[in-house]
């Protein structure tokens, strides 16, 4: 089977410094045969790193990358990379400061000729630590943002203070407490291995929904987080017709979700993501003999009632089961 060239998405509000961590992430990598697309290719100034190769959009740079243009589809433009010759281990996509990012994460977990060749690594999130609370109070999209990312990284920690830094990471991990947090300061390279979190595989969606606490909601404005932990097996076919009519008809107030379910008469732990109107379907570990077979489910998206869900959940389990 042809491995998979992974996919990165930066998002995060005006200003937060994407273009310098995508640069520093670049040269963390200098092996690493990178493609970058580019929101707003317009506004990075790669002018002087132009190499004479441009066809079709599709830009090679004095580094070794890769750049092209996000302005028509994205299907298309992942067609000129493939196509233009050039060996890709892994895609970066570096989206606007005003865009939602499940809008290209849904592309390339919905679209099979998509997913077949390409596999998302994270979504990184980044929060400029001083401007944080203006964007959050004024642009819904940057809760939006904060909310979809796996992995949060608050950047211009040199300009703010220690106590400023912590409220702002609090506020954030409330609002998102799937993800996992960084700093980086005067646009260093963060220490983190960022391009290998795999945080959309099963494994790590378990490892990560151990975190998480059993049975809590959180809110910051209309951005709600419920978490839901309960014994049981699960009806299949319960379960889709539920997911069905969430992620088909609920996607736009749905940010993010992620369960791991006890599925009757399946022997591993079944992990299902859901991205807008999108579902990623994976076969995870096997339970082990002396685990307890818990199923967990964390949804976080935009004023989700909590008593509907658990409702719902209660129509999809054996009358055995107990929501803790």
């Amino acid at each position: 089977m042809e491995k998979k060239i992974g996919v990165t998405i930066l998002t995060g509000f005006l200003g937060a410094g994407k273009t310098t961590f995508l640069n520093n992430l670049i040269q963390k990598y200098p092996n690493t045969k990178f493609a970058v697309i580019e929101n707003e290719f317009g506004e990075v100034n790669i002018d002087s790193d132009l190499v004479v190769d441009n066809q079709e959009g599709v830009f090679e740079l004095s580094n070794g990358c890769i750049c092209c243009n996000l302005n028509g589809e994205l299907r298309e433009v992942l067609r000129n990379l493939l196509n233009c010759g050039k060996d890709i281990d892994h895609l970066i996509v570096e989206t606007t400061g005003i865009a939602e990012p499940d809008g290209v994460a849904a592309a390339f977990v919905g679209d099979p000729g998509i997913s077949r060749l390409f596999e998302i690594n994270a979504t990184i999130g980044l929060i400029d630590v001083q401007n944080f609370e203006f964007a959050i109070n004024n642009h819904p999209v940057a809760m939006k943002q904060i909310s979809f990312s796996d992995y949060l990284v608050f950047t211009k920690c040199d300009l703010a203070t220690e106590e400023e830094i912590k409220k702002v990471k609090f506020q954030a991990k409330f609002i998102n407490p799937l993800a996992q947090v960084g700093q980086v300061s005067k646009g260093e390279v963060i220490d983190k291995d960022i391009i290998n979190l795999n945080a959309y595989s099963a494994d790590k969606v378990i490892e990560r929904a151990s975190f998480v606490a059993h049975d809590h909601n959180h809110q910051h404005g209309d951005v709600v987080s419920h978490s839901f932990t309960f014994k049981g097996t699960v009806d299949p076919v319960k379960l889709e017709m539920w997911l069905s009519v969430l992620f088909n008809l609920q996607f736009e107030v749905i940010y993010r979700f992620k369960g791991i379910f006890n599925i009757k008469g399946e022997d591993h732990k079944v992990v299902i993501q859901g991205v807008r109107n999108e579902s990623k379907i994976e076969i995870g570990s096997l339970w082990e003999g002396h685990e307890e077979r818990l199923n967990r489910i964390v949804i976080i998206g935009k004023s989700i009632k909590r008593a509907p869900i658990e409702k719902k959940i209660k129509s999809i389990l054996a009358p055995d089961s107990v929501v803790l």
